[in-house]
């Protein structure tokens, strides 16, 4: 039982680093609901887990126990690489850089919308505010489609 335990352990703590992990790694592209259904996988695999094995202990249990160990370990190792494929590949400065290339200008700070992700036609987008010959510009960057659109000008 001391094994059991020391197993399930790690494996929580392996579970929580990476989850950690993924969230710092999506913080830079300013992610609202950042690890999307990843805690999802790795708290049901948590889940499979435990209940493989603390209540799944007799002798004819066993192939459940091993089919709730497999899937348990898929969750476990597809969620990460599931994550990956979502991460945008521009952060908030690429998309800076290339708005202010585009159109001209200075990357400005905005107290309202600077750095922040708001809901755009169902995306999730970067407010980039440029000021041009004192006129304040503000576009909608998606970093999934890599397009950029005029916003709330």
């Amino acid at each position: 039982m001391y094994k059991r335990k020391r197993l399930l352990q790690g494996i929580l703590v392996i579970s929580a680093l990476e989850m950690l992990y993924y969230h710092f790694i999506g913080k830079q592209y300013l992610f609202i609901n950042g690890l999307g259904d990843m805690p999802y996988y790795i708290i049901g695999g948590n889940a499979l887990l435990f209940v493989a094995y603390f209540i799944l202990v007799e002798k004819s249990n066993i192939r459940k126990k091993n089919a709730l160990i497999i899937i348990a370990y898929a969750l476990l190792t597809i969620a990460p690489f599931y994550f990956q494929k979502h991460v945008p590949s521009f952060s908030v400065d690429d998309a800076a850089q290339i708005i202010s290339r585009t159109e001209g200008g200075k990357v400005v700070k905005d107290r309202k919308f600077s750095g922040t992700i708001v809901d755009y036609d169902g995306l999730e987008v970067y407010i980039i505010t440029l000021e041009k010959d004192k006129v304040v510009s503000r576009y909608a960057f998606d970093p999934y489609t890599e397009k950029y659109y005029s916003f709330a000008n």
